[in-house]
């Protein structure tokens, strides 16, 4: 493996492990803050795939430098190791080679390396794979058994609800100016109908049912970031770009012509 491939790989690797350890912070700890610096990390993982992309050609070198990838995801995530997680890594490893695969495709039908042309094959994949590693990791931390209906995010969704706009067209129709007070009430009320509902339909679903349950929201989920991938590919080509353009300034890199031949049929 070629200097130029191990540096551009070992980038790779160090940012999927720091996407990993704040990842693994959000997952075990909380904290919204850990979860932006996770995603920021993933985006700069996906850049630095994608420059490796263009530079490694041997499948070997593929392989193993995803491997190194995925282990040092996965490595803050040790202690909470389970056959979930094996198979999630196994999945991703998969899909990213697939990605990588893609990519190469790409290029070699390419007469001049134009990288808008990679944005909505090789990059979309390769944000589906991290995004698939992100949710499905995390849901392999939660136990089907303990699922339930969060209370915060019902009270948070009432108050959206009964922000002040609504609370005018609502004061509307009630006749009469509802306080603050009220309206805290109200939404504590309805907050704790909705939730005692819901957790009697979810008593009711079989314990071997809920696996299924948490696979369909982590398919909701896939389904729902996935709609966001357009709006960021523009941001991580834009930094492979300069990147790239960076490295061959420095002459780390270099781009050089080859003459293929082209077959044709003779009758």
């Amino acid at each position: 493996m070629h200097p130029e491939i191990m540096a551009i790989g070992a980038l790779g690797a160090m940012t999927a492990g720091a996407f990993g350890w704040f990842f693994s912070w959000y997952a075990t700890i909380g904290g919204y803050d850990s979860l932006v610096i996770a995603v920021v990390f993933a985006l700069l993982y996906i850049s630095f795939f994608t420059l490796r992309m263009l530079v490694t050609e041997n499948r070997t070198h593929a392989w193993a430098l995803i491997g190194c990838d995925l282990v040092l995801f996965l490595l803050p995530f040790i202690g909470h190791f389970s056959l979930w997680l094996a198979a999630t890594a196994a999945i991703a490893a998969i899909w990213l080679f697939a990605a990588w695969r893609q990519g190469r495709r790409q290029t070699e039908n390419m007469v001049h390396i134009r990288l808008k042309d990679l944005a909505y094959g090789f990059v979309k994949s390769t944000f589906r794979a991290v995004l698939f590693l992100g949710i499905a990791t995390y849901l392999s931390l939660v136990d089907p058994k303990s699922i339930a209906v969060s209370r915060t995010l019902i009270e948070n969704s009432l108050s959206n609800i009964m922000s002040s706009a609504n609370r005018g067209f609502m004061e509307q129709i009630v006749g009469r100016e509802i306080t603050p007070e009220e309206s805290a009430d109200a939404i504590s009320r309805i907050a704790s109908s909705i939730e005692a509902s819901a957790e009697a339909v979810i008593g009711k679903v079989p314990p071997k049912a809920k696996s299924g349950i948490l696979v369909g929201v982590g398919l909701v989920i896939f389904l729902l970031a996935s709609s966001l991938i357009n709006l960021l590919i523009p941001l991580v080509m834009g930094f492979v770009w300069c990147v790239l353009r960076l490295l061959l300034k420095l002459n780390f890199i270099t781009i050089t012509t080859e003459k293929a031949d082209k077959e044709t049929i003779v009758t």
